[in-house]
């Protein structure tokens, strides 16, 4: 007989599911087998297996084909909570107790567009790491479709994007905040006295652009298709300050977020450009974070997220600044 103080191993029904419990819990979150298989990184008949084991266990089935699909039935949609409560519970208390430990370290892997290097991110991960000082960051910076290619890919954990790609599958977004687009135009321009204009008025300037794939190069692409405009472009770059450089050359005129030599006044003698307010509704850019739907997601990589979102929009739309 052992004695009462021993630990006892799990026996019976609890025993044979703890293993099945993350299978059970992907499951829960996407409603598919196949999705379920993508965020846990197991072959799809990992996940079908481990269901008609977890169905054994508990004598009841769980999941009906419905078509293509699956349909979890009533006594999964029981269980399902209780699974989901078991984990979070788990991992708030393994969080606490790194907390505790002072072991919030690792390496948060993050990528940004190219104006948001400035200042955004900087400032996100300095007030971060003065919580945190002994998590790291690996960066990497690009234009909007570079960054979300290493999401997909894994190499990054987060992505800081314009415009937000709508929560999928396999990624979560949150907008973080949504800042209005201005016309730069040349000093002395036919509009530079204007303090704000429709885009449309603009229609018959040469434009200078980013190139395909940046995120402000999509945004203008559609404020171009929804004006009938059709641009006449005079350059396609890389770098919004090289665009403001070659609008103050009298290159042409360009869509730009708000740039800091902007916010104490509307002209910037000596730098050769005014930006103008501009009137559609539509013309502004939603800033917002990406993430991939794992399970087991790194403490670092949580905290950095949940610190990110917690940041008052007002503040964040001053940091996006160029």
């Amino acid at each position: 007989m052992p004695r009462s103080h021993e630990i006892q191993p799990l026996h019976g029904e609890l025993g044979q599911l703890l293993p099945l419990i993350p299978v059970l819990d992907a499951v829960g979150q996407t409603r598919h087998v196949t999705a379920a298989a993508e965020l846990l990184g197991v072959p799809q008949p990992t996940v079908s297996r481990a269901l008609a084991r977890a169905a054994a266990v508990v004598g009841t089935e769980l999941v009906r084909k419905e078509g293509r699909g699956i349909r979890l039935t009533p006594a999964a949609e029981q269980l399902l909570p209780s699974v989901r409560a078991a984990l979070e519970s788990l991992q708030d208390a393994i969080d606490q107790l790194h907390e505790r430990r002072q072991e919030a370290r690792g390496v948060v892997r993050l990528s940004f567009q190219m104006t948001f290097g400035e200042a955004a991110v900087p400032a996100l991960i300095r007030s971060f790491r003065s919580r945190h000082p002994d998590v790291r960051f690996e960066l990497i910076q690009g234009s909007r479709e570079r960054c979300l290619d290493v999401l997909a890919t894994g190499d990054v954990d987060l992505s800081v994007v314009s415009p937000v790609p709508r929560p999928g599958r396999q990624l979560d977004a949150r907008t973080l905040c949504v800042q209005p687009l201005r016309l730069a135009v040349p000093a002395g321009h036919r509009l530079a006295e204007r303090g704000s204009v429709h885009f449309a008025e603009a229609a018959g300037e040469p434009f200078v652009v980013l190139e395909r794939g940046y995120g402000m190069r999509s945004i203008g692409d559609r404020l171009f298709r929804d004006a009938g405009v059709r641009p006449d472009i005079a350059f396609e770059g890389q770098d919004s300050r090289t665009l403001l450089g070659l609008v103050s050359a009298g290159l042409g005129v360009a869509l730009v977020p708000p740039s800091r030599a902007r916010h104490s006044a509307v002209h910037a003698p000596g730098l050769g450009w005014v930006e103008l307010e501009l009137e559609d509704a539509d013309a502004v850019r939603e800033i917002g974070l990406v993430w991939p739907k794992i399970v087991g997601e790194p403490l670092p990589v949580r905290l950095f997220r949940e610190h990110v979102l917690s940041e008052p929009a007002d503040a964040l739309l001053d940091a996006f600044g160029i």
